[in-house]
């Protein structure tokens, strides 16, 4: 490290990761403070192709200037290694606010939403073009927009302005790239789990929901104090494919409780209400959307939501939706359709019943009057003893096009199996089949038959 030593006095380190190490450092030139990272890869000379591509995306964010974007000054190899000089922000970490708090009030959260949202909008519409090209081609704003790709807690940072309120501000654009389609694909994986879309799961191309995704997840965290989807350990393979999962299919926990339940513990206290507007509920669902297609677009839709909330112009109706769906025989069912449901076939021992699909994963098994608790999300009323309690599942999914499809699964596998369509016990559904239900389709567990269908 002779170059970097002979060019900034190393104050603290304020990171230091699988990729790059952060420091505080001192220029020795002029005895300004700055915040250098070193990319953890070594390159030979300024021709070599990794550091042509971080000198390409580096060029882009030295023109950026926002006031929640942290400032980049200038890229270098120091000691073999692409560094990169940028502004020092004094302040902490949201995730170091988190540790010591727990979540935060609704007053800060407006705030942040306020100038991140601003940040990305400024960012997604960013142009390189001149304004007049702008103007006569306006499909180059979408173009050339700055994607940062890995929005969570350590990136984001409170520091204080000298009128003493907040100022968050983006760090650490290493991801960021211009121009989706030339993005190398290694990038597309990248970014913490707790906080990937479900669009970079599956390698498919990042825009500027991918971003809208990633905040969402950063505002929930903040709210409650912890995220959706929490993973304990990125190293076992199965809690990371569970995590995935319910990013592509899981609804997210109820924010409203998590949030009570958040207030409860750190205030010891029964008397609890929910503190979020129901416009900010909104605002968090829709920035999670799994579908890219039904978030805001980029940050300028966000800005525009969020300021339409605070001014009190958002209608957010309440509504109740039910589970489980009770019906009296006599009447006709088809006046009680609500989306995709189970049919329950009548016999000697089991009775009708319906059960609507509204959840992501639909455990399906036997009723036990006598058991504490139910294993089943649908328990079936039947003296069938060839049913488990535990039996099979229906698993929803998004559709990238809307909607949803609907998986029969028996991933355990169950002891007396699953067999779907054709005659009783003709085929069984075995560990490693999921099959895609579609309006009539049934499913034969014992002797009870269940019809799937969808409106």
């Amino acid at each position: 490290m002779k170059e970097l030593a002979s060019s900034y006095d190393i104050l603290k380190v304020l990171g230091h990761g699988g990729f790059s190490a952060v420091f505080k450092a001192r220029r020795k030139t002029d005895g300004h403070i700055v915040a250098l990272k070193q990319l953890d890869f070594s390159v030979q000379n300024e021709q070599q192709k990794e550091y042509r591509d971080f000198k390409e995306e580096v060029d882009i964010l030295k023109k950026l200037d926002h006031p929640n974007i942290v400032k980049v000054y200038d890229e270098y190899i120091i000691d073999n290694k692409p560094s990169l000089e940028m502004e020092f922000i004094d302040g902490e970490t949201l995730e170091t606010i988190l540790k010591r708090e727990g979540f935060i009030s609704i007053d800060d959260i407006l705030e942040l939403i306020e100038q991140i949202a601003g940040a990305l909008n400024y960012c997604h519409h960013y142009s390189i073009v001149s304004e007049m090209e702008q103007q006569t081609n306006p499909t180059s704003i979408k173009r050339n927009a700055v994607i940062h790709n890995d929005i969570n807690p350590k990136n984001i940072i409170r520091t204080t302005n000298a009128d003493g309120s907040n100022r968050y501000v983006v760090i650490d654009f290493g991801l960021s790239f211009t121009d989706p389609n030339a993005v190398r694909h290694s990038k597309k994986e990248e970014g913490m789990a707790e906080y990937k879309s479900p669009e970079k799961w599956n390698g498919a191309m990042v825009e500027a929901a991918s971003d809208i995704y990633s905040l969402g997840i950063v505002i929930y965290e903040l709210l409650t104090g912890a995220v959706p989807f929490p993973v304990k350990d990125y190293k076992i393979t199965g809690e990371m494919i569970q995590l995935e999962e319910k990013h592509k299919t899981a609804s997210i926990p109820n924010l409203c409780e998590k949030r009570i339940d958040a207030i409860k513990n750190r205030e010891s206290r029964a008397d609890v209400e929910c503190d979020i507007p129901q416009w900010l509920v909104s605002l968090v669902e829709k920035c999670l959307e799994k579908n890219p297609s039904k978030r805001f677009e980029t940050g300028r839709e966000l800005c525009q939501f969020f300021y339409d909330g605070i001014e009190g112009k958002i209608q957010t109706p309440l509504t109740q939706k039910s589970d489980v769906i009770l019906l009296d025989p006599e009447l006709e069912y088809s006046t009680h359709r609500v989306g995709a449901y189970l049919e329950v076939v009548p016999n000697f021992i089991t009775e009708p019943q319906y059960f609507a699909l509204s959840k992501e994963i639909t455990i399906i098994g036997r009723w036990n009057e006598f058991a504490e608790k139910l294993l089943a999300d649908f328990a079936i009323k039947t003296g069938d003893d060839y049913i488990s309690k535990s039996h099979c599942q229906i698993i929803r999914r998004v559709r990238p096009e809307g909607g949803y499809s609907y998986l029969l699964a028996d991933p355990f596998p169950s002891k007396n199996g699953t067999f779907y369509n054709m005659n009783h016990k003709s085929k069984r559904l075995d560990l490693h089949i999921k099959v895609n239900l579609k309006q009539g389709d049934f499913f034969w567990i014992g002797n009870t038959k269940v019809v799937f269908h969808e409106n």
